[in-house]
C-alpha cells in the first residue's frame, strides 16, 4: 500500500522513489512508513512516517496490517510531515 501522505501532498516531489508502507525502526520505537531512494547517493533514506511509534515491532506489523485491511486507511494514517 503506498503511503497517503506522500500520495496526497503535493508539496513531495519523486513519489515513485518511495516505497511502499512497511514497519520501520527509529531510535524512538517502530512504526509504519516508507523509505525513500536518492539517486543522486544511490541510497535508501527514511521517507515519511505515517503512524505514530510503538514499543514492538509485533504491534507496529499489526497496525500495519490493519490499516491495510480497512475501508479508509487514511483516517488510521498521518497525513503531514
Amino acid at each position: 500500500m503506498r503511503s497517503p501522505m506522500v500520495t496526497n501532498l503535493p508539496e513531495i516531489p519523486n513519489k515513485d522513489r518511495y516505497t511502499e508502507l512497511k514497519v520501520l525502526k527509529s531510535p524512538a520505537g517502530y512504526y509504519v512508513g516508507t523509505m525513500y531512494w536518492d539517486a543522486e547517493y544511490q541510497t535508501w533514506d527514511r521517507g515519511s512516517r505515517d503512524s505514530g511509534y510503538f514499543a514492538t515491532e509485533a504491534e507496529a506489523a499489526k497496525y500495519l496490517q490493519m490499516v491495510e485491511s480497512v475501508e479508509n486507511p487514511q483516517e488510521y494514517l498521518r497525513n503531514y510531515p
